[in-house]
Formats: C-alpha cells, sequence, structure tokens
C-alpha cells in the first residue's frame, strides 16, 4: 500500500552568491502575469487580444523591459515557444522542435528565455538572447526537469531534476552550459546500470549480472523519466530488468528477445493489459477499494492510487517463489 519516500524538489531560488533555496511545493503553470491573460483560445493584454486561435497553453511570462509575451501553446501537433509584442502584431514562433517545449520564462534583465524541452531520451533545457538569435541546449540525459530558476544576474540558473535510478537533485551551471556542479544531491539512489532500450524507452538492471542469470522483465509505463518511488522499492527488493516507457510497442519486446539474459517466461507489464498469456499485467480499477485487488488469468486489477507501490510489493513477491539457480559471476 505504500513506500519510503525519497526527498521531493518542487521549485527552488538561485541568489547572487550562488545559494540555491529549494521547497517541496511545486509552483504551478504561469498563465497570468499582469494584465496579460488567456481567454478560451485567446492570448490577451487586459481587453486587448494579442494572439488568437491558440491551443492550450503551458506557461507564459511578461518581459516588461522588452513589451514582450513568450509563451508555450499547442501549435501544429506540439507544444512550441511564441513571442508577441503587447500592442498585438504577428506571433513570432522559436525554431521548432518535434517535442514539447514547455515552462518558458524571461531571464532577469529581460533579454533571454528559457524553456524545456520534453525529449524522448531526456529534458533539455533551450536558453535563447532574443536580440541575436543565439541560444544553447542543455542536455540533462535520461532525466525529467521539475524546476528552474535563474540568478539575479541572468549569468546562472539552477535546475531540480530527477532520473530512474536517482531522486530530485539541483545543478547550477552558466548561462552557456558551462562549470555545471552539483548543488544539491539525490537523497535516494539506486546502484543500477542505466541503458536505451527501445525508442523512448530506457533499461534499468544490476551492475553484477550473474554468468548463465536470466533476469525477469518489467515493463514499467510512466509520462517521463523522473524518479518513482514504487519503481526503486522493487529494484531493492527483486533481481529484475526494469524498462520505463511511454508505450508499450512490439519494438519493445523485440528488443527484449534479443537480449539473452532478460526472461521470455517471467514478464510483467505495470499500467497496461498486455494480451500475450506469458505477460502478467497489472491495471487499475476505479471501482476496487484501496485494500483488495482482483486477478483473472494473466491481469491484475488494483485501485489507481495504489497502483504503482502494489505493483512493486506484488511482483517482488512473485519472483520470490522461483527456485534460486546455481549461477556465477560473468
Amino acid at each position: 500500500m505504500s513506500v519510503p519516500a525519497a526527498a521531493r524538489i518542487g521549485s527552488l531560488t538561485l541568489a547572487d552568491d550562488g545559494k540555491v533555496t529549494t521547497s517541496v511545493e511545486r509552483k504551478p503553470a504561469q498563465l497570468v502575469d499582469g494584465p496579460i491573460h488567456l481567454d478560451g483560445g485567446k492570448l490577451m493584454n487586459a481587453d486587448k487580444v494579442l494572439a488568437a486561435d491558440l491551443g492550450t497553453i503551458d506557461s507564459l511570462d511578461l518581459s516588461e523591459v522588452r513589451s514582450e509575451v513568450a509563451f508555450s501553446a499547442l501549435h501544429e501537433g506540439n507544444f512550441d515557444i511564441g513571442l508577441v509584442n503587447i500592442e498585438g502584431g504577428d506571433v513570432h514562433w522559436m525554431p521548432n522542435d518535434p517535442s514539447d517545449e514547455v515552462a518558458v520564462q524571461w531571464a532577469p534583465r529581460g533579454h533571454k528565455i528559457s524553456y524545456l524541452i520534453r525529449g524522448k531520451g531526456g529534458d533539455l533545457v533551450r536558453t535563447l538572447h532574443i536580440p541575436s538569435a543565439y541560444q544553447f541546449a542543455i542536455p540533462f540525459t535520461n532525466a525529467t526537469i521539475h524546476a528552474l530558476a535563474w540568478d539575479p544576474q541572468a549569468e546562472r540558473y539552477a535546475v531540480a531534476y530527477s532520473t530512474p535510478d536517482s531522486s530530485d537533485r539541483v545543478e547550477v551551471l552558466k548561462y552557456d552550459g558551462e562549470g555545471r556542479r552539483l548543488a544539491i544531491d539525490s537523497s535516494s539512489k539506486l546502484d543500477v546500470e542505466v541503458k536505451p532500450f527501445a525508442p523512448g524507452a530506457i533499461l534499468l538492471h544490476p551492475r553484477d549480472v550473474l554468468y548463465d542469470e536470466k533476469l525477469p522483465v518489467v515493463v514499467w509505463l510512466a509520462d517521463d523519466f523522473a524518479w518513482n518511488d514504487a519503481r526503486a522499492q522493487l529494484m531493492r527488493n527483486a533481481r529484475v530488468a526494469l524498462v520505463v516507457t511511454k508505450t508499450l510497442t512490439d519494438a519493445l519486446w523485440s528488443a527484449a528477445n534479443e537480449i539473452p539474459w532478460l526472461d521470455a517466461s517471467r514478464r510483467f507489464v505495470v499500467g497496461t493489459t498486455d494480451t500475450n498469456a506469458r505477460v502478467t499485467s497489472i491495471i487499475t480499477e476505479p471501482t476496487l477499494p484501496l485494500g483488495q485487488y482482483r486477478r483473472s488469468g494473466n491481469i491484475v486489477a488494483v485501485a489507481p492510487a495504489v497502483v504503482q507501490s502494489f505493483a512493486a510489493g506484488f511482483i517482488a513477491d512473485q519472483l520470490k517463489r522461483d527456485s534460486p539457480k546455481n549461477v556465477s559471476s560473468r
């Protein structure tokens, strides 16, 4: 029903002297800034329409120095960054990226913006100097960024992020990505290997895979590559190969079939149903109370609020029934 929870970082500030201050509370996306607000699919300055026929707005920020609004909106299939003058006129869209571009903000002193790119291999921070169009894209591999804050001089920024093998931490770096340093370390870490797997998926497994050992495969559906307490609990309690992915695809199983030390006879999926009879699927069932689960064949249903913590305990318990094998180190 529950698992130990690592410390969370929801928001942060960065002072002139480099000191980082954090908070557990995550700031909501900014959708109002002074007179700038939304009205349906329109971006407004008081009663003046700045941009119409916009899709969902992720965030916006006003630069009074430049008299411009930067915003992230659903545009041509994904979230893109746009700029518009507070008096109206054409919207200038930033260079397009196939991934979502979100959490836009102006740096102090008004001429740079930053935003996050939700890439398939982890998030990136893009900073853009508007007058010169000079930009930097700093990757955070296999990571999900939770918060970003500039220092008052707009020369450095702090980033709070996590990865599947390490809980929330903070790095501080220069505007161009140089001088990167760890300011606050993770409170929880896993001693595992992390590797690319199928497209949009990564694989976590123990570092000491043994000779002739075959690891059970757990596919864990997730919206991003953020740290997950339940997944961590499972990997501490059971020797498994764990795949983190947004979608369950044939390419994922094909990749699993090509690795000889992954056990095709012991497979689990958390978050969706797999029709393969050899796969145990753990799914949500809103009608079930918290203290109950229901099993029908290879499908296990549990209340949504506890599906992840339940999966961690259930899978570890199922694997305890397997007899240990006589194996030696590779």
